[in-house]
C-alpha cells in the first residue's frame, strides 16, 4: 500500500512517495530523549486498538495557541498573503471574571511629539478629531500598514496632555469586554489606544465603552481590520482609516532626516540648498514613484526614507541599487545575522550555540523568551551536534551570556518603539524590529544553509512533540512556510511523515498544510493533498485530512468541507477519533454555524452509528463555547436555537442521544448543568431552557433527570434555574411526547 506522497500541481491523486527513514528516525530520538516522544506511526491500515476520542479541553487548548500565534495576520515578504475568516470563540463563563490580563504601556511624550513632528493627515481627520472630543472613543477601521497608530496618537494628542497617552494590549482575545468590566480601575483621565488586530467588534460594546470613557475623562481610540470591524455598522463611532498619500509621507521623513545633515557632513559642497535639491529630486523621479506605489505600508515608506537619506552624495545612476537595497534590506539582514563567527585553531567559523538562539528567537517572534530558550536549547544543544563535529566542546553555553550579547539591537525592536510590546511585556517576549524579519530568516536558513536542511526539518519534529501547544503550533506554521519555498521536498520529507504519526503530528500536519494555503499559488495544491489524504488506505491520513478541513482550508468551500467530513466519519477507522467532531466544531464557530448545524442534525439522525457519536462529540465541544465577547455566558448553540425553533428540536435530539450514550452521558449531565447555571444570570436564556430542558430530559430520562437535579440543588442551593426545574418535575414534568 503507498502512502499519499506530494500531490501534484495540478491535481491531488494520491501518489507513491519514499520516505526519508534516516531522518525521522532522528528527529524521534530527539524526542524520545526529551521525554516526549510520539508513537509510531502505523506500518499498514490495520487498525490498532487505540482510543483518541479526546474532549472539549483539547479543542479549547488548540485553538488559544493558535489565536496566540497571530502569524496569518502578518504581511510577508517571503509568503504572499490570501483572505481568510477570522477565527473568534469564547468559552463558557458563568458568573466570573473572565481573568483576561490587561497590560498598560505608556506612551513618552517624546515619542507623541515625534509622531506629531513626522504624521500627515489622513482622510476625514478633522472630523475624526471632532468625533472623538465630543464621544470619547473612536474606532479607526483599517488594512494593516495604513499609519493607524500614528494618527490614533495625533488624535488622542489633540484631546489630552502628552504625557497622558497610554496603550492597552492583552495576548487573550476580549480585551474591550475586560475594559468594559474593569473600566473604574484601567481607564483614568487621559488617552487610551486598543489595537483589536482581526477581533470583530459590536456597536453594543463601542457605546458601553464611550459611556464609561465619558464618566472616567478618558478618551480611546480603537484600532481595528476592515472586515471583522464594519465601519458601516458601528457609525457614528467608527471611520475607515485610509493611508495618507506615499509621497508626502516620503517627503516629511527624507526632509526631517535631512533637516541637520549639511552641519554633520564632511562634504565640502554639502548644504541646505544640496540637501533640498536632493529631496525634491526624488520626489520626482518615476522610480521612487514606482516604489512607492509597491510599498506595503507606511512604515515601509519611512524606512526608505532612511535609505534614501544615506545615498545623498550618491550618483543618480545608483538609485536603482539603493532601491534594490532598500527591498532586499530584510534579507541582508538576516545573512548577516546568521554569519556570526569565532576565532578557532581552524580560523573563523560560526558559533553554533548563537546562530541556533537567533535561529530560534526570529521563529518564535511574539512568544515568551521562555519558549525561545527552549526552542534555542532543543537545537543547540540536542539537534545540531548530531551533524556537526565540536571538538573540543564548546565552553561558552548560549544560556550563560547576555540577552543583549546574544541578539543585536538591530535585530530587536526598540525599547521605545509604539507598537505593543517592550520591556513591560509580562512575561518578557521576543520582539524583532520587523515583524517580516521572521520570514527573511525563515527564506536565508532554507536557500543560503543547504547544510541546516536537515537539521531543520528535525529541529521542527522535536519542537512538535513538545508539551506546550503554542510551540507546537508555531513549529507547524513554519513548516507551512517552508511549503511556500519547495513544497515537493519538505512535504516528502517532514509533512508526510508528521500526517503519519500520532495526534499532535497530525495536528501539525493540518496546520502546516493551513498556513501553505496563505500562498494563492499553492491553494489547489494543498486541497489536493487533504483529497489525497481522504482517499488513503491508512487511517492515519484520513485523520489527517479530517484535521486539515478544521482550518481555512476546509472554510473556502464548506458544502464540500461538510461532505468530505461526512465521508470521513461513516468510517471504523475514524470511530475513536476526535478530529471530525473538532472540525465541525471549528466550522460552526469560525463562521459557518447554519450548515454545520444542519449537517449535526442529519448525523445525529443517521443510520451510521459512527456518525450519530461524531456529532454528540461535536455538541459537547460547542456546548462548552459562550455566544460572543457580549454574552460570554450564554451558551453560542443556545443563542442560535433561542431564535429558531428548527434549531431548538435538533438541540433537543442531540443532546438527548448524548445524555444517553455510554461514552458520552458523564460529560454531557455536566455541561447541562452548567447551561443552568448560567441560567441564574440571564433570564432570556432562563426562559428559554425552561421549555427547552423538560424537552431534552422527557421519558426515558425522567427519573434520571430527578437524580442530578436533586444532586445539583444541593451543591448550587442559590440556583434559581435548578430550583425552578426541580419543581417543573416535581409538578409532572412535560408531556410524554415533548422531546419529539
Amino acid at each position: 500500500q503507498a502512502d499519499p506522497g506530494p500531490a501534484p500541481p495540478s491535481a491531488g491523486a494520491e501518489a507513491g512517495a519514499a520516505g526519508a527513514p534516516g531522518d525521522r528516525a532522528a528527529a524521534k530520538n530527539a524526542a524520545a530523549k526529551d521525554g516526549d516522544g510520539p508513537r509510531a506511526a502505523q506500518d499498514s491500515g490495520r487498525a490498532a486498538p487505540r482510543r483518541e476520542t479526546g474532549d472539549g479541553g483539547d479543542f479549547t487548548r488548540y485553538q488559544q495557541a493558535r489565536q496566540q500565534n497571530g502569524l496569518n495576520k502578518i504581511l510577508r515578504s517571503a509568503v504572499a498573503t490570501g483572505s481568510g475568516s477570522a477565527f473568534y470563540a469564547e468559552q463558557l463563563s458563568i458568573g466570573g471574571d473572565n481573568g483576561i490580563e490587561i497590560q498598560v504601556l505608556s506612551v513618552s511624550s517624546l515619542t507623541v511629539a515625534q509622531q506629531l513632528d513626522s504624521h500627515q493627515d489622513v482622510d476625514q481627520q478633522p472630523q475624526m478629531a471632532a468625533r472623538l472630543a465630543a464621544q470619547h472613543v473612536l474606532v479607526l477601521a483599517g488594512q494593516p500598514g495604513s499609519g493607524r497608530q500614528s494618527t490614533a496618537l495625533t488624535l488622542l494628542a489633540g484631546c489630552c496632555s502628552d504625557d497622558s497617552i497610554k496603550i492597552l494590549h492583552s495576548e487573550a482575545q476580549g480585551i474591550l469586554q475586560a475594559l468594559c468590566q474593569r473600566a473604574d480601575e484601567l481607564l483614568t483621565p487621559g488617552g487610551f489606544m486598543v489595537d483589536l488586530g482581526d477581533q470583530p467588534l459590536k456597536l453594543s460594546t463601542v457605546e458601553t465603552l464611550g459611556h464609561l470613557a465619558r464618566k472616567q475623562r478618558a478618551f480611546l481610540v480603537v484600532i481595528g481590520e476592515l472586515g471583522p470591524v464594519d465601519p458601516d455598522r458601528l457609525r457614528p463611532h467608527a471611520v475607515e482609516h485610509r493611508r495618507p498619500p506615499l509621497g508626502d509621507v516620503l517627503a516629511v521623513h527624507l526632509s526631517r532626516l535631512l533637516a541637520g545633515h549639511p552641519g554633520a557632513c564632511a562634504h565640502q559642497d554639502c548644504s541646505a540648498e544640496h540637501t533640498a535639491a536632493f529631496t525634491a529630486r526624488m520626489l520626482e523621479s518615476q522610480q521612487v514613484q514606482r516604489t512607492l506605489d509597491g510599498a506595503p505600508s507606511v512604515r515601509s515608506v519611512v524606512e526608505f526614507a532612511e535609505v534614501l537619506a544615506q545615498s545623498i552624495h550618491s550618483e543618480d545612476t545608483s538609485l536603482s541599487d539603493v532601491i534594490g537595497q532598500w527591498r532586499d534590506r530584510l534579507r541582508r539582514l538576516a545573512k548577516q545575522l546568521l554569519q556570526v563567527s569565532t576565532q578557532t585553531s581552524h580560523g573563523p567559523v560560526l558559533d553554533p550555540h548563537r546562530q541556533a538562539f537567533r535561529i530560534a528567537y526570529a521563529f518564535f517572534h511574539g512568544h515568551p523568551l521562555s519558549d525561545v530558550f527552549e526552542a534555542g536549547d532543543v537545537l543547540s544543544a540536542t539537534v545540531l551536534p548530531r551533524y556537526e563535529t565540536r571538538e573540543p566542546a564548546p565552553t561558552n553555553h548560549v544560556f550563560e551570556r547576555e540577552l543583549d550579547q546574544l541578539i543585536p539591537q538591530e535585530m530587536r525592536a526598540s525599547v521605545d518603539t509604539t507598537s505593543v510590546g517592550g520591556v513591560d511585556d509580562n512575561p518578557r517576549r521576543a520582539r524583532l524590529v520587523d515583524e517580516e524579519l521572521m520570514h527573511a530568516v525563515i527564506e536565508v536558513v532554507w536557500h543560503d544553509y543547504d547544510s541546516l536542511r536537515d537539521p531543520l526539518r528535525e529541529w521542527l519534529t522535536a519542537l512538535v512533540a513538545r508539551p506546550l501547544e503554542r510551540i507546537r503550533v508555531r513549529a507547524a506554521q513554519i513548516a507551512g512556510i517552508l511549503l511556500s519555498h519547495d513544497f515537493d521536498s519538505v512535504y516528502r520529507d517532514l509533512i508526510r511523515n508528521w500526517a503519519g504519526d500520532s495526534a499532535a503530528y497530525r495536528q501539525s500536519a493540518a496546520l502546516a498544510l493551513e498556513m501553505a494555503a496563505h500562498d494563492p499559488r499553492l491553494v489547489q495544491r494543498v486541497r489536493g493533498q487533504i483529497r489525497s489524504w481522504l482517499g488513503s488506505p491508512r487511517w492515519q491520513f484520513q485523520d489527517s485530512a479530517a484535521r486539515a478541513y478544521g482550518t481555512l482550508v476546509g472554510a473556502q468551500d464548506v458544502p464540500d468541507t461538510l461532505w468530505a467530513l461526512r465521508e470521513l466519519g461513516t468510517r471504523q477507522e475514524l470511530a475513536f477519533s476526535s478530529s471530525v467532531a473538532f472540525s465541525m466544531s471549528w466550522l460552526y464557530l469560525a463562521g459557518s454555524p447554519g450548515p454545520t448545524a444542519d449537517a449535526l442534525d442529519r448525523w445525529i439522525t443517521s443510520e451510521n452509528d459512527h456518525l450519530a457519536k461524531h456529532a454528540i462529540r461535536t455538541l459537547l465541544i460547542l456546548s462548552r463555547y459562550g455566544a460572543g465577547p457580549d454574552r460570554r455566558d450564554r451558551p453560542v448553540l443556545a443563542d442560535a436555537a433561542m431564535a429558531d425553533p428548527d434549531r431548538a428540536d435538533a438541540l433537543v435530539r442531540l443532546w438527548r442521544r448524548a445524555l444517553m450514550g455510554q461514552d458520552s452521558s458523564t460529560r454531557a449531565w455536566d455541561q447541562l448543568r452548567r447551561w443552568l447555571l448560567a441560567a441564574d444570570a440571564d433570564k432570556e436564556l432562563a426562559a428559554f431552557l425552561e421549555t427547552l430542558a423538560p424537552r431534552i430530559c422527557a421519558r426515558p430520562l425522567t427519573l434520571r433527570t430527578g437524580f442530578y437535579l436533586g444532586m445539583w440543588a444541593g451543591r448550587h442551593p442559590d440556583s434559581g434555574t435548578v430550583r425552578q426545574l426541580r419543581q417543573q418535575l416535581a409538578n409532572g414534568g412535560p408531556a410524554p411526547d415533548a422531546a419529539t
